[in-house]
């Protein structure tokens, strides 16, 4: 079983939204780690063109995972990504807000099924990508954010 079928997003994307299988993120509500369950742009980057191509977010155990960024709009390239972790983001600016996540493989099957126009309908605005997640850090990654 697959953590994003744990956290009650088998149904698929436009059921999440319509059934509010998911949680929005509670950024008073404090995870084991202490830290609110927030990402951050990487500061090694902060003076670099790529920049806003990469964000990380902290799992559940306090670990960092650090995640590539494309825009909605890049959806059936990020479709052919295998091993990896997506977060649908909506981003304003500079505060970015997790509105899913799952694993590429999900990803790619609520793609055929129009993943694209229910996830602009929620807000999301841009995937982040993690590469060669497994199921624990699916789960840790989720818990987190959801949780």
């Amino acid at each position: 079983m697959s953590a994003v079928i744990e956290m009650g997003f088998s149904n698929g994307f436009a059921d999440m939204c319509e059934n509010r299988k998911f949680k929005p993120v509670d950024a008073r509500r404090a995870s084991s780690f202490r830290a609110p369950p927030r990402g951050q742009a990487l500061a090694s980057l902060v003076a670099s063109d790529l920049r806003e191509r990469f964000y990380s977010w902290r799992g559940l155990s306090g670990q960092r995972y650090v995640f590539s960024v494309f825009s909605i709009a890049e959806t059936a390239m990020v479709c052919e990504f295998t091993a990896a972790a997506v977060i649908g983001v909506a981003s304003d600016g500079l505060a970015r807000r997790p509105v899913c996540v799952m694993s590429s493989r999900e990803f790619c099957q609520l793609e055929s099924g129009g993943l694209r126009s229910e996830s602009l309908a929620a807000g999301v605005s841009e995937w982040h990508v993690h590469f060669g997640v497994d199921e624990e850090g699916l789960r840790d990654l989720a818990g987190t954010l959801f949780g």
